[in-house]
């Protein structure tokens, strides 16, 4: 995977543009642990925490 922006609009725009609401892609897990190793400051942004925590639940959740 390329390196990842972590501007919060480009972290948005990638998420919604990888990641399904009802199952979570190859393409969506890795995206999603990428920014949380590579920015904190974005994965742990009180306003966006409820995005984050609802799409590592769809990806490593019950399986779907």
């Amino acid at each position: 995977m390329d390196p990842i922006s972590c501007m919060l609009v480009d972290v948005i725009r990638t998420t919604l543009d990888s990641c399904e609401w009802q199952e979570c892609s190859d393409v969506c897990s890795e995206y999603l642990w990428n920014v949380a190793w590579n920015c904190p400051v974005v994965f742990h942004n009180e306003n966006y925490k409820s995005l984050w925590t609802t799409l590592i639940e769809i990806c490593v959740g019950d399986g779907h």
